[in-house]
């Protein structure tokens, strides 16, 4: 596989930013511009971001129209990003990575979360990994990404990966619900989903507790900070050559709306509630555990690369066999 480097830098974003600002509204009608923006976001802490991101304009100087499919699991976000049907999409982290090695040749624009899964127990306050020996866990992809982070987490704490009873699940919320309904003892959820579960617990009048974020186990393992560099935005390379200018945009789009998001969690739920077809209640519960952060892809590399590092010693095939090279990484 070939890969050639974008030809944009945050430089050249910069001065295209400041020019567009002192320039007439009839001369900027020739900027680059798009259409309609087709972007792929899963139904978590991402979708609450891009949902807001268009309700306050953030994609307006992109797009004429913005489309905001939601994926409902990896195969149907692999299948239109691979037709290209869908050119950008909101994909986790290390499916990026796995993509890149098997040949997609695609770029990574930035992470969009700092980690927004961790588990929800059943009359254990502040569950950790270690409080799992022997317990039934549910988890939605058992073999993806949720899966490898269990693993990953059973395995530091020396617990066998057969020591809890590991149950599967289509979805977060149905790892929930096997929760709700007393088949499992814990699970390991990503928001908004978790916070939905705790406030259905409490109107049963069910003694569930939010226990470790996932982001706390991967900063033990790597000795960083915690964070776990979750989800990302991908966008094809044929399409990101065709548009050299959209890679960033579309970041300091969505910079500017995690700031605006982070600054108002009550107007970003608010927007988000019937996208993601939520309660903006729920939402603005669930957003401080979503750890909504944009950074560029070569900013987050050192701990994006240090989750790859853990998945690589874990199982290889996880990723392809090896580290992604230089190229993955759009800006």
């Amino acid at each position: 596989m070939t890969h050639h480097r974008l030809p944009f830098t945050r430089r050249a974003a910069l001065v295209m930013g400041v020019a567009a600002l002192a320039t007439p509204a009839v001369l900027r009608a020739n900027t680059p511009r798009l259409t309609r923006l087709v972007l792929q976001t899963p139904g978590s802490g991402p979708g609450i971001l891009l949902a807001h991101a268009r309700a306050i304009g953030a994609f307006d100087g992109i797009a004429d129209a913005v489309d905001l499919p939601i994926w409902s699991g990896f195969d149907e976000m692999r299948a239109g990003f691979v037709s290209g049907k869908v050119p950008v999409t909101v994909m986790p982290t290390q499916g990026a990575a796995s993509l890149y090695n098997r040949g997609l040749d695609l770029r990574m624009i930035a992470t969009l979360t700092d980690g927004h899964c961790g588990l929800v127990a059943r009359d254990i306050a502040g569950c950790d990994i270690a409080d799992l020996r022997g317990r039934r866990v549910a988890l939605s992809g058992i073999n993806g990404f949720t899966g490898h982070m269990m693993r990953l987490g059973l395995g530091a704490a020396d617990i066998g990966a057969d020591a809890p009873d590991l149950l599967p699940a289509a979805t977060h919320m149905e790892a929930g619900q096997l929760l709700l309904a007393g088949r499992a003892d814990a699970a390991l959820i990503a928001e908004p989903a978790a916070t939905a579960v705790l406030r259905r617990a409490r109107d049963d009048g069910q003694a569930l507790h939010r226990g470790v974020q996932m982001k706390e186990v991967l900063g033990r393992i790597t000795g960083l900070r915690p964070v776990l560099p979750q989800a990302c935005l991908a966008i094809r390379s044929d399409h990101a050559a065709e548009h050299p200018w959209l890679a960033g945009a579309l970041h300091d789009a969505l910079v500017r709306a995690a700031v605006s998001l982070n600054a108002d969690p009550s107007a970003a739920a608010g927007h988000a509630g019937a996208f993601l077809d939520r309660a903006p209640a729920l939402l603005e519960e669930a957003i401080p555990f979503a750890s909504i952060s944009v950074r560029a892809a070569s900013r987050a590399r050192p701990e994006i690369e240090a989750l790859y590092h853990a998945l690589l010693a874990a199982d290889p095939g996880i990723l392809g066999g090896r580290l992604p090279d230089d190229d993955l990484y759009a800006l």
